[in-house]
């Protein structure tokens, strides 16, 4: 059988930091996030119309000002303490005065199918938890950059 090249979102790992954006955490002070079904990042680009009376055949003409990064995550709820799930999710909902009462926390995706580390630190504004009477329960968090956010190639083991 052939080895195929796809990759399946079980290889990206996803871990958290609760901070403010202007202090980059240590790479020890990471927690892993498990327990995740669907990760989702973006990037959207907001635009402005340029469009001129001289604009060539009258079609419109846009130019970019500033972009969106935004996460989002959802997972199931079973073993809450040994996931990092409850911090996580009990700041989102009430941030302490250590992130200036903001959703402020910083995640890193570690992404080996396209050999990249995301990092940033994003607002996490929305959080929505489920608790079905016949299913799992389950949560999913949003949020948006809250600062710049890097994406870098992932390092080779033992070299520099």
């Amino acid at each position: 059988m052939a080895k195929s090249n796809a990759g399946t979102g079980r290889k990206i790992a996803v871990y958290y930091k609760i901070g403010n954006p202007d202090t980059r955490p240590a790479e020890k002070d990471y927690k892993r996030l498990g327990m995740i079904r669907g990760k989702s990042r973006g990037v959207n680009w907001n635009t402005i119309d340029v469009t001129a009376d001289t604009s060539e055949d009258g079609t419109t003409e846009s130019m970019v000002t500033t972009k969106e990064k935004t996460v989002s995550f959802d997972g199931v709820s079973r073993g809450d303490d040994i996931q990092n799930q409850g911090v996580l999710l009990d700041h989102i909902e009430s941030p302490s005065q250590d992130t200036d009462g903001q959703p402020y926390v910083w995640i890193k995706i570690v992404n080996p199918i396209i050999n990249r580390v995301i990092e940033g630190c994003y607002l996490l504004s929305s959080l929505t938890e489920e608790y079905p009477y016949d299913d799992v329960c389950t949560w999913s968090i949003e949020g948006t950059s809250a600062g710049n956010v890097t994406r870098a190639v992932i390092p080779v083991s033992g070299k520099p």
